[in-house]
């Protein structure tokens, strides 16, 4: 590993512990046993560096969404796995990056949640495309249309101004959001299989 990539690697680990805010420069090339000028060589300033921690981070959740997608042997047994791998990350996480990235660095953070490399629009139509394939999905549902609702439903889940994670439980978000929107979609035999897995991984995905 090179020291950009070791760099970014201890940078998305402070930020994802810490926040961004509270984590500088000197810290990270103190917890790499570096100098700070090593990490300038490398990355002009903060905001360049924590671009490329989100591109990392984002492009590791794509791969182990691809491999649940990959190993599942259908497509509601791929999203829950998603679901269980999403959820993980979220706990891992401290809410102070999210609000860090919105509050100081407005910019990176529309990058990161705009349709384009980073957000996994890609992803989300695979699963479509292949809900469709398994007649789990119905097949007459317009793709590009339910694929944008999809993003509309994260974008909704993220809102804690209006849906505090204080207030709401993750399994309510999920059960009113994402399954709710899957049953319109679902033909009966995909309802079917939804609610199946609803009752065999509520207490492995921690909600």
């Amino acid at each position: 590993m090179d020291y950009r990539e070791r760099i970014i690697t201890e940078a998305a680990s402070l930020f994802m512990k810490y926040g961004i805010r509270s984590v500088t420069m000197d810290d990270i090339a103190h917890q790499l046993g570096i100098s700070k000028r090593t990490i300038y060589e490398n990355f002009s300033d903060k905001d360049e560096l924590l671009t490329d921690v989100i591109k990392s981070m984002v492009k590791k959740q794509k791969e182990s969404f691809r491999r649940a997608l990959e190993g599942s042997e259908n497509v509601i047994e791929a999203l829950f796995e998603i679901l269980r791998i999403a959820s993980f990350h979220f706990d891992s996480t401290s809410p102070t990056l999210f609000m860090d990235l919105k509050k100081y660095h407005y910019k990176i953070y529309e990058l990161a949640f705009q349709k384009g490399d980073i957000r996994n629009y890609e992803i989300t139509m695979l699963i479509l495309q292949r809900g469709v394939e398994e007649k789990i999905f119905r097949s007459d549902i317009n793709l590009e249309i339910v694929n944008a609702g999809v993003h509309g439903l994260l974008d909704a889940a993220r809102n804690h101004d209006a849906l505090p994670p204080m207030k709401y439980s993750k399994y309510e978000l999920a059960d009113n959001l994402f399954f709710s929107f899957l049953f319109g979609i679902s033909t009966p035999e995909g309802r079917e299989l939804i609610n199946s897995y609803k009752k065999q991984k509520r207490t492995e995905l921690n909600y």
